[in-house]
């Protein structure tokens, strides 16, 4: 007698009618399951990410075999009178609706500020560095807290510290004297010329906060705008963040009194009560809450002059331009 296809699913075989007993097919009855990179089936544990493998699983379940060929699923008729239409797929017609934008010179608030702990131990660690320097530096200190032997800090006045009973010296002006007539064209005499004045001698020399400029970049998701500003060991004291709805003004102190300032206007607008600081050890960063669902597509608006060559309705044109594209909301994208 011919053989018969055998029809169960992971069997395949070709069988004998009159050999078909209750244990000579190997099978699987549940169905086959496809998930990630992962294929296997719903009524065994056998998984494989070979699609070969998969196929060549043994069955989980034996029986008898299948000469039966299930039916093929039905094929969707096309209609014709369907067959030219044209389906037409259009944009939304009106953009979401943009929230007013306020002044830039609408009062600020300064955000909260976290320390985070990388940044107390580095300041921990600085301060105890520089006491352990102070107790190594040779010279007497005296009560007021200057060392036996410390530089006149007055102009023209070569003195040295050596108690309270010291008379200072010391010139007033800079680059020439005008407080008296001596006058020379040699430069190293000029320095050497004797004070004309007398008075409290200056022995530590009064600090000032330099301007440095510090690195910045900026990153957004679809509802945050994080601005870091790369400031190593910055002060949690004199260091803050102003903000308004659209205004960003961070005054960073850091290192030996260096100072940065950052005032800029922001290109979209931001929630100021759900924005914050966080002073890290090499760098500050400010999260900004967006007040609205949009992409950036940068972070400040350059101050740049408009060009004389466009009219007014052109200028009107461009705003208008800007403000739908920032409007739209690329999140989802």
């Amino acid at each position: 007698m011919s053989l018969v296809q055998c029809y169960n699913k992971g069997c395949g075989q070709k069988f004998k009618l009159e050999e078909n007993n209750e244990d000579v097919c190997e099978y699987h009855p549940g169905a086959p399951i496809f998930h990630d990179a992962y294929k296997g089936w719903s009524c065994c544990n056998k998984k494989s990410t070979d699609f070969t493998t998969f196929l060549n699983t043994k069955g989980c379940t034996k029986g008898k075999h299948n000469p039966e060929k299930p039916p093929e699923p039905e094929k969707r008729k096309a209609d014709p009178s369907t067959r030219d239409e044209v389906i037409v797929v259009q944009a939304p017609s009106q953009t979401p609706q943009a929230l007013p934008r306020p002044d830039f010179n609408t009062p600020t608030k300064r955000l909260p500020v976290t320390v985070s702990p990388s940044l107390k131990q580095a300041l921990e660690k600085k301060a105890a560095e520089e006491k352990t320097e102070n107790n190594t530096e040779e010279g007497e200190v005296t009560e007021s807290g200057i060392k036996i032997g410390e530089n006149c800090k007055n102009n023209g006045c070569k003195s040295t510290y050596e108690g309270d009973h010291s008379y200072p010296v010391f010139h007033e002006g800079l680059k020439y004297w005008t407080c008296c007539q001596k006058k020379t064209t040699d430069f190293s005499e000029f320095l050497e010329q004797a004070g004309c004045s007398t008075g409290h001698h200056c022995w530590v020399k009064l600090d000032s906060k330099k301007v440095a400029t510090c690195r910045y970049d900026w990153h957004q998701t679809a509802t945050h705008v994080c601005v870091a500003i790369y400031a190593k060991l910055c002060d949690p004291a004199t260091t803050y963040v102003e903000v308004n709805p659209i205004r960003l003004n961070a005054n960073i102190v850091f290192g030996d009194a260096n100072m940065f300032t950052l005032d800029v206007e922001l290109r979209g607008i931001i929630d100021v009560q759900q924005s914050s600081v966080n002073l890290a050890a090499t760098k500050i960063e400010i999260k900004l809450r967006k007040a609205e669902p949009s992409s950036w597509r940068t972070l400040i608006i350059e101050k740049a002059l408009p060009s004389e060559n466009k009219t007014d309705d052109e200028k009107a044109k461009c705003e208008e331009l800007e403000q739908r594209v920032d409007a739209v909301d690329l999140s989802d994208l």
